[in-house]
Order: C-alpha cells, then sequence, then structure tokens
C-alpha cells in the first residue's frame, strides 16, 4: 500500500485524528524509510480495484528495487524488557483481569532482570580469565567460574555506574566510543583485583 492511500485511509476511519493506531494491537513506537530489499524483499499485494469495496486482493509481487516505510510496532511487553526497573504501566481499565495481567508482566520483569545480570556476569568471567591468565597462565580457569559468579552476585549489579572513557581515534581518524563492555572491564581494573594462593581470591580494592 502506498503512503497516500494509507494516509487516505486513515483520515476517512478518523478525521479527527485522535484515535490511536495499532498494529497487531500493538502501540506505534517510530517510522523509518528503508531500501525495499531490506530484512528480505518486500512484498507488495497485487489488488484488482473492480472488486472494491470487497475482498480485492489477487495474488502477490517480492519487491527489491526502491525504497519502503517500515512501521515500528512496540508492545508493553518489550517496554518490560528494555526497562524492568522503571518503567510504569497502568491496569486500571483491565477490570478483574488487572492482577493476571500484572502478575504476568512482573514475570516479563524479572526474566528481563535474571537477563541482564547473566549476559553481565559471563562478561565479568571473561574479564576475569584474563586477568587470571596473567597471574596464573598455567591455571586451567576450570573453578575460576564459581568463584567470578559468587562474587559478582555479592559485589556486583547490573545497575553500577559504567565507567566514563573517553573516545578514541581508529587507523583512518574516525573517533569511536568504548563499547559497554569495554566500560565495565575498565571499571572492574580500577577496583577488583584476583590472586591465585592454591586457590582464586577476588576481592575490592580498597578506596583511594
Amino acid at each position: 500500500m502506498k503512503t497516500k492511500e494509507l494516509i487516505r485511509l486513515l483520515q476517512e476511519e478518523d478525521p479527527t485524528g485522535e484515535v490511536e493506531v495499532s498494529v497487531g494491537n500493538v502501540d506505534i513506537h517510530f517510522l523509518t524509510t528503508e531500501p525495499a530489499y531490506w530484512d528480505g524483499s518486500l512484498q507488495v499485494l497485487t489488488r484488482d480495484k473492480s472488486k472494491e469495496p470487497y475482498y480485492n486482493i489477487t495474488g502477490g509481487k517480492y519487491v527489491r528495487s526502491g525504497n519502503k516505510i517500515v512501521i515500528h510496532p512496540l508492545s508493553i511487553r518489550d517496554v518490560l524488557w528494555n526497562d524492568p526497573d522503571t518503567a510504569v504501566i497502568d491496569y486500571t481499565e483491565l477490570g478483574n483481569r488487572a492482577d493476571q495481567t500484572r502478575e504476568q508482566d512482573d514475570k516479563t520483569r524479572q526474566a528481563a532482570r535474571d537477563c541482564e545480570k547473566q549476559v553481565e556476569m559471563d562478561l565479568f568471567f571473561r574479564w576475569a580469565k584474563k586477568r587470571a591468565a596473567d597471574v596464573h597462565p598455567a591455571e586451567d580457569f576450570e573453578d575460576l567460574k564459581d568463584v567470578t559468579d559468587y562474587f559478582y552476585d555479592q559485589n556486583l549489579s547490573p545497575n553500577d555506574p559504567l565507567k566514563q572513557l573517553p573516545p578514541k581515534p581508529d587507523n583512518h581518524g574516525n573517533m569511536w566510543h568504548p563499547s559497554i563492555g569495554e566500560r565495565r572491564e575498565s571499571g572492574w581494573d580500577d577496583t577488583i583485583t584476583i590472586e591465585w594462593t592454591g586457590y582464586w581470591e577476588l576481592n575490592k580494592k580498597e578506596a583511594v
């Protein structure tokens, strides 16, 4: 469907411009214009106008030339996954379904927290392995994961502030900003020690 036809239909359905628009019962987040071939070929329906206002679809075409406007929806579940701790959800219109829906949303919030924490714990283990290799290269690090998991669980959090690092130039002179992983690792370098004393020990450095 062309943009002009979509605009016409929207104005016919809601001349006021005040009615919510949804895609699969989910609100629209934003729009982008992209090449027709991105994320797979664009599927365009073939219509027989003589059959309107009834079902007029007679086939379709896969299109790879030109551009397409992509509607990007964002569900409440997506919002909770992206922001499990501070996203505010209004359940007042759900009536007796409010508690059940809130319970499901709370499960989504917890799953998002668990996933974020596991990603950070895996990053912490990879950082510890690199530092441990400098301390005791002969060790196979088989027992290190349990140590790093316990230390992280007791002392660290995905909500810990990220260290600020300045941008750096690449080989072409373009400036790039350090990744979240690099900023995390640099912060751990500043605040955590790893030692081999017959077994692995991680400790927080004393504040200067």
